[in-house]
């Protein structure tokens, strides 16, 4: 069985209580505007999560990120269908950033956009699984926990 891929997001907020998300270059067009997910991407061997999510989140916005705490991390199983291996994705809030700093997406062609999001702007820019994925890590960004997934949902309620 093969080692989970260890990925690292940012949960960026700026002064207005938005949500920084980025949006995957895709045959050169967002998916009809429900693409956006949080930037981030996947640790290098023996890096800890939360340096890669600095690492990635620079590359992916530009900014010089400073994480505050973990937030949610989320499982996903091996998928029998493409065999890619199974995922810990662990998301941390960063320290707020003020509404006039400029987000600048990568030279190469991997993101196509950019938006800053309210909690009830999600479902109409991303997926259902993203939804559901970042209105987690916010209500326990609000309530100063750590939200616990597995694919997507309460793990605990997996284990029932």
């Amino acid at each position: 069985m093969p080692s989970p891929r260890i990925r690292a997001l940012a949960l960026i907020f700026n002064g207005d209580g938005k949500v920084l998300l980025v949006s995957p270059y895709s045959k050169g067009a967002p998916d009809a505007g429900r693409n956006f997910q949080l930037p981030g991407g996947t640790a290098w061997e023996d890096e800890p999560a939360w340096q890669a999510m600095v690492r990635e989140g620079r590359r992916a916005t530009g900014l010089a990120l400073t994480p505050v705490r973990l937030v949610l991390t989320d499982f996903t199983p091996r998928d029998p269908r493409t065999y890619a291996p199974p995922t810990i994705d662990f998301v941390y809030q960063t320290l707020t950033v003020p509404d006039d700093t400029a987000v600048r997406l990568p030279d190469t062609p991997e993101l196509a956009a950019y938006k800053w999001l309210s909690q009830h702007e999600l479902h109409s820019h991303c997926s259902t699984y993203q939804t559901h994925r970042i209105t987690a890590a916010l209500y326990a960004s609000r309530i100063g926990s750590c939200a616990e997934l597995h694919d997507g949902r309460p793990a605990y309620a997996a284990a029932v």
